[in-house]
């Protein structure tokens, strides 16, 4: 098959068409997980980030944290929180999750299972969720729940 031009090799292809994969995967996963009920209104299960997890052997930062930006802004698009308060907890415990996982990864893949990985993810991003809702409602009293 010709390809108009040579700068679209089948390897580039086929990273955008894994791109897009993911991308719709884990917005799908965000939105769905947002509209479950939960007996805490602003507790979440976290499930977009098994994409991230399931991303972590096989491809590198760039795309991952591509990923994980492109979920959060068109899911909170899609449900109508973008720029909201919620947003910005979730995009920055969100983040400082990735970034953790991804280290975490590349450093300890022996010595630390996926589990512990996710659960580490998990910790720093509560941990970052509730430092910045303490910045946002300006009172130290939302730190009672940092995870401990």
């Amino acid at each position: 098959m010709l390809l108009p031009d040579d700068r679209y090799s089948m390897a580039s292809i086929e990273s955008a068409a894994h791109f897009a994969l993911f991308a719709v995967t884990a917005i799908g996963i965000h939105v769905v997980e947002s509209l479950l009920t939960l007996p805490v209104p602003w507790f979440r299960l976290g499930l977009a980030h098994i994409i991230t997890m399931m991303m972590l052997p096989f491809y590198g930062t760039k795309f991952i944290l591509g990923i994980f930006i492109v979920r959060v802004i068109v899911g909170s698009a899609i449900v109508g929180k973008l720029f909201s308060p919620g947003f910005v907890l979730a995009f920055g415990g969100g983040f400082s999750a990735t970034i953790t996982m991804i280290v975490a990864y590349k450093m300890t893949r022996k010595h630390l299972s996926f589990w512990g990985i996710s659960l580490l993810g998990a910790w720093v991003h509560n941990l970052v969720q509730v430092f910045l809702a303490a910045v946002i409602i300006h009172h130290s009293s939302t730190l009672i729940l940092m995870p401990y």
